[in-house]
């Protein structure tokens, strides 16, 4: 039998409370508020515990990454084969319309322009094809312009050249000696 004062379903099993999710029939349903808070506020606490952790985190990765770029720009791409990959540094364009040339040498994809280029739109269109990113650079309408480099780090196409990896445990943790 059960502790003292817990009640019994039929075939004398003790009900102890809400959390098993049994209950007798002659009581009424209770809303699931409390638990909905509980699950929020644990969701919460959760959020910002790992935001508070993650923080200092993704700043040194930002550094980091930033003085791997620059280096990268300096010195020239490398290949690191303990670790299967390349380590580049790739150009961003942004493109550039100029909004009176597009009227003038497409009028077809004057509907993309407003006081200025609805860009979303504009390649929308061009997916659509009405028109030709080479169509657009060749009348003058397109440019391409420089904004930022991207490092790039990018796993080498042979499959020999493996990084060596810590045993994991089927939990998830690393398994060190």
């Amino acid at each position: 039998m059960g502790p003292e004062g817990a009640r019994h379903c039929p075939r004398n099993w003790p009900i102890y409370g809400r959390d098993e999710g049994v209950r007798r029939a002659d009581e009424p349903l209770q809303p699931l508020t409390i638990r909905m808070v509980d699950i929020r506020a644990a969701l919460l606490d959760e959020y910002l515990e790992l935001k508070e952790k993650l923080g200092p985190l993704e700043k040194r990765l930002e550094d980091v990454r930033d003085r791997l770029r620059d280096l990268v720009t300096e010195e020239g791409h490398f290949v690191d084969e303990v670790r299967a990959v390349i380590v580049r540094v790739e150009p961003r364009f942004r493109k550039e319309y100029d909004a009176e040339k597009l009227r003038a040498a497409f009028p077809r994809l004057s509907e993309c322009v407003r006081p200025s280029v609805d860009i979303a739109q504009l390649e929308a269109c061009l997916r659509a094809g009405m028109a030709t990113d080479s169509e657009l650079e060749r009348a003058g309408v397109l440019t391409r312009a420089l904004h930022s480099r991207a490092l790039v780090v990018k796993a080498l196409g042979q499959q020999n050249l493996r990084r060596p990896r810590r045993p994991v445990t089927a939990e998830g943790s690393l398994d060190v000696p």
